[in-house]
């Protein structure tokens, strides 16, 4: 399988590209061809500015920029996509909400090749902080059915690594590192 890992985060020695990178380990070792788009080293633009707005009900705007074209032919070369990317605010990074809004909604939620995704969040609340208040499930509604779905991806799966502030010592890196890796083998 041909497999795009998307990554959002500002400095690659973050934990977030630690992760990326035994994930990928995982998917090479079970035979995956596998790319990775930065989108912070690529220095995608998330702003949705007017060019690339959709025209809902404008029949005369039907086209989206280059930019936005070429982003699709990238992603239609793939089987499937894995996001991997720090939770901020309950959320996705802006730089992955303006790529998703940009590239996936133009003119209307396109119809992606790949049949599978896999959104792998990183919280830094403990699972049970952000559990208990409900922020799991608001963020896979919104990765599965919000987005995964309306675009004709039906197979998402969303997984979570809590704990990532490490505020109270207790996170394991080697154990995170190896959960990662067996992620990315069993892909």
């Amino acid at each position: 399988m041909k497999v795009l890992i998307i990554i959002s985060h500002p400095r690659t020695n973050s934990l977030t590209f630690s992760i990326a990178k035994h994930f990928q380990e995982g998917l090479l070792e079970k035979g995956h061809k596998v790319t990775v788009l930065d989108l912070y080293r690529e220095e995608f633009d998330p702003v949705l500015k007017e060019r690339d707005e959709p025209g809902w009900g404008n029949t005369v705007k039907t086209m989206a920029t280059h930019i936005v074209e070429n982003e699709r032919k990238r992603l239609n070369r793939f089987d499937a996509y894995v996001f991997i990317f720090p939770i901020w605010w309950y959320g996705l990074p802006a730089i992955l909400k303006g790529y998703i809004d940009r590239v996936f909604f133009f003119p209307a939620p396109s119809k992606i090749r790949a049949d599978k995704v896999l959104w792998l969040g990183l919280a830094g609340d403990t699972e049970q902080e952000f559990t208990s208040s409900g922020h799991d499930n608001a963020l896979k509604h919104q990765l599965i059915n919000g987005i995964s779905k309306k675009t004709g991806i039906m197979k998402p799966e969303v997984r979570f690594f809590f704990d990532t502030k490490n505020e109270d010592k207790k996170f394991d890196y080697e154990k995170t590192m190896d959960k990662a890796y067996k992620l990315g083998l069993s892909f």
